[in-house]
């Protein structure tokens, strides 16, 4: 009882511009329709970061296509090579990616990765040597991760200051998931009869 007195009359000295700003601050902490809108859209961009730890499942079949297409070289211990460069390649670009959504904001900085990440793949799908493969799809989706990575988190933030590690863990988690999930649906998709490659 004599806590909240306390509160309510060094409130009640403050200017009404400062009872404002405390206002809009405890507002940070709730969990408003926007919050968890971006929390849900924050965690599906990192379901879909977290498809490149399905490479595993993937690499196999992309060394067996391009044996196909007449690239007897290609092996596996080439392509175990990938995730190591995509993962260094966003490394470097996590602190652009970063910057860029605190400048413009988290949309466009989303926008801008997801951007790469679908062009290259997009594009890698056209390479006739393994060499060009790694080129555009290990850098092009390392350089896009680097932007969508910590952009959703930067969203989350905005909106719930005070959770910033609950907020974290429910949208990191996404690449967990995104890993599991996508690992399968490779898999169905690439080799639905489980026939040998």
């Amino acid at each position: 009882m004599q806590h909240q007195e306390s509160i309510h009359l060094s409130r009640s000295t403050l200017s009404s511009r400062e009872q404002a700003g405390l206002a809009k601050m405890a507002g940070k902490d709730k969990f408003t329709r926007s919050a968890i809108l971006t929390l849900i859209g924050s965690f599906c961009v990192e379901l879909v970061v977290g498809s490149q730890y399905a490479w595993g499942a993937m690499a196999i079949y992309i060394v067996g296509y391009f044996r196909h297409i007449g690239n007897p070289e290609a092996n596996m211990s080439q392509f175990y090579l990938v995730l190591p460069l995509i993962v260094i390649t966003s490394t470097v670009f996590f602190p652009i990616g970063m910057e860029m959504a605190t400048k413009v904001g988290p949309r466009l900085a989303i926008a801008t990765g997801g951007t790469i990440v679908i062009s290259t793949t997009f594009m890698s799908s056209y390479a006739q040597t393994p060499g060009a493969f790694f080129a555009i799809y290990s850098i092009g989706f390392g350089v896009g991760k680097g932007f969508l990575y910590p952009a959703p988190l930067k969203a989350g933030w905005s909106h719930l200051d005070d959770r910033k590690g609950l907020v974290s863990g429910i949208i990191v988690s996404g690449l967990g998931i995104g890993s599991f999930c996508f690992g399968m649906l490779v898999s169905w998709l690439v080799n639905p009869d489980n026939l040998t490659p």
